[in-house]
C-alpha cells in the first residue's frame, strides 16, 4: 500500500511536469519514481535471501524451570544486508534472560546469532518463535517485514501435590487387598480348590489334585488384588463460570495429576480420560512466512493454532505401567477448555470401555442432577465411584445429598493445600 502511494505522488509530479512543461519537475518526478523502486527492490531482496534455525535445548520442562533458546539466521544470497532487525517472539509472561533480539549487519554468507533462556512460570503447550525479521532500503522509505516458518512449542507440567495417604476407596486401606466384590479373577492367586462342577472351564481343572484322588477338582482362586482407577477430568468451559474459572481449571488438572502420581506410586492400574481439547492438535509447527510492510500486520497474521472442531475424547487407556503416570502429566500439560462434550456425556460415551474392576474418579466442578444420574448409573453397573469437586462448597453440599443414596463418596478440593491434607479419617 505504501508502495502504490509513493508511485501515485511520482505519477501526479510527472503529470504536472507535462502539463507545465517543465523539464526540470519532470526529471525530479523519473528520479523520484526510480528511488521508490530501488527502494522497493532492495528492500523485498535482501529479506528474500534469509534463512533462519531455532534450537530451544528441552520441550518439556516442570513450572519454574529454564529453557535456553539459540537462534540462528544466514545471509544465503550474494549481496550484503545494510540492516537487519530480528526479534524472535515469545509468551510475554515468561522472564527472559538475554536479549531475543539482535540488530546487525549481514554479509553474503555470513551468519548472525543470538541466545535467551525463558522462566516457564505456567502450566500449557506454549509456542515459541516465529522470528520476526525487519529491513529496508537506505534512503528510509520503506520497511519490510517477514516472519519465519518455524515455530517450536515448549510443554509445561502440571503442579503435583503429593498425597501422602490416599484412598479410592472409602471402606480400604492404601495399597493391594482382598476385594469383597469379585468381579475378575486372577488365575496366578490360588485360594483353595473344590469339586468340579459340571460347567466349570478346564483352564481351572487342578490336575495334580485330580490324579493323586481320581476325581476333578477345581481352582479356586482370588479377585484380582489391584485396583486402581480411571481418571475422569471435566474441563468443560460452561461448567467453570466466575471470575476464578482459570484458576478452578488449574486446580483441577493438579488433582488429577497429583492422584495419577500417587496411583502409580502405589503400583495400581489407572488411566485418565477427558473432554479437553489437546493443544498439540492444534498447533502448527510450519507455517508460511509472511511478508508485509507493517509490523503489526507481521504479528497479527503469525499463525500459531488451528481450529478444532473434534469431540473426541483425550484418553490415556487403562493399564498398569511404570510411566503410566508420566503419560498423564505430559497429556495434562497440552489441555485446553472444550466447548463440545459434557462430562455425563464423556462418561457415557467411554465407560463400555473402562475396566470395573478399576475405580471411576470424577474431577469435576459441578455435579449436576443429569450427572448424578449418570453416576448412579456407573454405580449400578459395578463400579466404584468418588467424586472430587472443584472450589465449590455449595455444590459439594449439594452433591454430598444427591450422592449419598448410592454410596458415591464426594470430596472437595478448595486449594491445593487439601491435597495434602486428604486422609481416610476424613474421606
Amino acid at each position: 500500500m505504501r508502495n502504490a502511494v509513493w508511485f501515485i505522488i511520482g505519477g501526479v509530479i510527472l503529470a504536472l511536469a507535462l502539463v507545465l512543461q517543465s523539464p526540470y519537475l519532470a526529471y525530479a518526478a523519473y528520479a523520484f519514481l526510480l528511488l521508490v523502486a530501488i527502494a522497493h527492490f532492495s528492500s523485498w531482496a535482501w529479506l528474500s535471501g534469509l534463512d533462519s534455525q531455532r534450537t530451544v535445548d528441552r520441550t518439556t520442562v516442570h513450572q519454574g524451570e529454564d529453557i535456553a533458546v539459540e537462534v540462528t539466521i544466514e545471509n544465503r544470497r550474494g549481496w550484503p544486508i545494510p540492516w537487519l532487525y530480528a526479534e524472535d517472539l515469545h509468551p510475554r509472561d515468561f522472564p527472559r534472560t538475554g536479549d531475543n533480539c539482535r540488530l546487525g549487519v549481514l554479509m553474503p554468507g555470513r551468519s548472525m546469532q543470538f541466545r535467551y533462556s525463558l522462566t516457564c512460570t505456567r502450566r500449557g503447550y506454549h509456542r515459541i518463535g516465529p522470528l520476526l525479521m525487519e529491513s529496508g532500503d537506505l534512503f528510509g522509505l520503506q520497511r519490510r517485514f517477514v516472519t519465519g516458518k518455524r515455530q517450536d512449542y515448549v510443554s509445561v507440567l502440571p503442579t503435583v501435590a503429593y498425597i501422602e495417604t490416599f484412598t479410592i476407596a472409602a471402606r480400604r486401606p492404601q495399597g493391594p487387598v482382598r476385594i469383597s466384590n469379585r468381579i475378575y479373577d486372577d488365575p496366578s492367586r490360588i485360594a483353595g480348590v473344590r469339586e468340579y462342577h459340571r460347567g466349570d472351564p478346564l483352564n481351572l481343572i487342578h490336575w495334580k489334585a485330580s490324579a493323586r484322588t481320581g476325581e476333578l477338582f477345581t481352582k479356586q482362586t482370588e479377585p484380582s488384588n489391584v485396583l486402581g482407577a480411571t481418571l475422569i477430568l471435566d474441563l468443560h468451559q460452561a461448567a467453570y463460570a466466575g471470575e476464578k474459572a482459570e484458576q478452578r481449571m488449574e486446580l483441577a488438572i493438579t488433582t488429577v495429576a497429583s492422584l495419577a502420581y500417587l496411583l502409580q506410586l502405589s503400583g495400581e492400574q489407572l488411566g485418565m480420560i477427558t473432554n479437553a481439547r489437546d493443544a498439540a492438535e492444534v498447533a502448527r509447527y510450519e507455517v508460511a512466512g509472511t511478508e508485509t510492510l507493517s509490523r503489526q500486520d507481521a504479528e497479527s497474521g503469525v499463525a500459531g493454532e488451528a481450529e478444532s472442531h473434534t469431540l473426541r475424547p483425550l484418553e490415556v487407556p487403562t493399564r498398569r505401567s511404570p510411566v503410566q503416570a508420566l503419560h498423564i502429566i505430559e497429556n495434562l500439560a497440552r489441555v485446553l477448555p472444550t466447548d463440545g462434550l459434557d462430562v455425563g456425556a464423556l462418561v457415557m460415551s467411554e465407560f463400555r470401555k473402562q475396566p470395573r474392576d478399576a475405580t471411576l474418579i470424577p474431577v469435576v466442578p459441578v455435579v449436576t442432577p443429569e450427572f448424578a444420574r449418570v453416576l448412579a448409573q456407573m454405580r449400578l453397573s459395578g463400579f466404584t465411584v468418588t467424586v472430587f469437586m472443584i472450589d465449590n462448597y455449595h455444590g459439594y453440599e449439594e452433591a454430598s445429598v444427591m450422592l449419598a443414596g448410592d454410596g458415591i463418596d464426594v470430596l472437595h478440593i478448595e486449594t491445593e493445600r487439601d491435597l495434602h491434607e486428604i486422609s481416610p479419617a476424613r474421606i
